[in-house]
């Protein structure tokens, strides 16, 4: 394989793995994670917000079809700069000190 050939292959790989969507991505976190793991797994989040003790990030779904009628956004929640809880739906307040992710409705 010539040299163009071999980095046309390279280019793409690193294309298609870019292109993995927030929903895979999120797969690679775990509680306790840093802010800078996050940051390096989902990258930049679209919103950040705080809630009481809490730093809450939204990710907006990101679908590679137009014709997708299935929508999920992705919240990260962090306390004192760690991971404390992550998945799809929209981050809520429960009371004064706990806040739930809430699941999207199917």
């Amino acid at each position: 394989m010539n040299k163009f050939a071999a980095a046309a292959v390279l280019g793409v790989a690193s294309v298609l793995c870019a292109c993995q969507t927030t929903g895979a991505r999120i797969t690679h976190l775990y509680t306790g994670n840093s802010e800078v793991e996050v940051r390096e797994t989902l990258g930049r989040p679209d919103a950040v917000r705080v809630l009481g003790d809490y730093e809450v990030y939204t990710y907006l779904a990101r679908h590679h079809s137009r014709l997708s009628l299935h929508r999920s956004d992705y919240t990260v929640v962090m306390q004192n700069g760690k991971v404390v809880q992550f998945g799809a739906g929209v981050a809520q307040r429960e009371g004064l000190h706990t806040v739930v992710i809430v699941p999207p409705q199917s």
